[in-house]
């Protein structure tokens, strides 16, 4: 399962099985006063797919789905994937990106980030060779480097 994080917009949720297929998403708002059915939503969805691990993205709001998700674990006992923070660096890329909309046509652009977060866990590689180089960010002297050798 991969939990893209957001306050206002909410938590995007994807959940792919072993192989990487998608079978499932939703969008849940645990932050702005609904979090006892976005908890009763995830729980649902873990029990349904038996959901091993989960990948929450590291960007904003993360902590706070973290605490959330931990939150589901004591009001859920049948609740026990682990918890694993992954790297949203270049997931917003993918998204919008035409691999994503070929790849997932009729899945709203927000909804395909938390496919890529769940993806990340699985098989990191894979994933970030979707994404152009550039979008990554991998450090304050990514730009020094000729963006051809790149």
């Amino acid at each position: 399962m991969g939990l893209d994080p957001g306050l206002r917009t909410g938590v995007k949720v994807a959940v792919v099985d072993a192989t990487g297929k998608l079978v499932a998403t939703d969008t849940i708002y645990p932050h702005t006063g609904q979090a006892a059915k976005a908890a009763m939503t995830v729980a649902a969805l873990c029990e349904k797919h038996n959901v091993e691990l989960v990948a929450i993205g590291n960007g904003t709001a993360s902590r706070e789905t973290e605490r959330f998700y931990l939150d589901v674990q004591k009001q859920f006992p049948k609740v026990t994937a682990q918890k694993v923070i992954v790297s949203e660096a270049g997931a917003s890329v993918y998204s919008a990106s035409e691999l994503a909309a070929q790849e997932f046509p009729d899945l709203d652009v927000s909804l395909r980030g938390a496919v890529s977060i769940a993806r990340r866990l699985q098989d990191p590689l894979a994933e970030l060779v979707k994404i152009d180089p550039k979008s990554i960010g991998v450090g304050q002297y990514q730009h020094d480097v000729s963006q051809t050798q790149l």
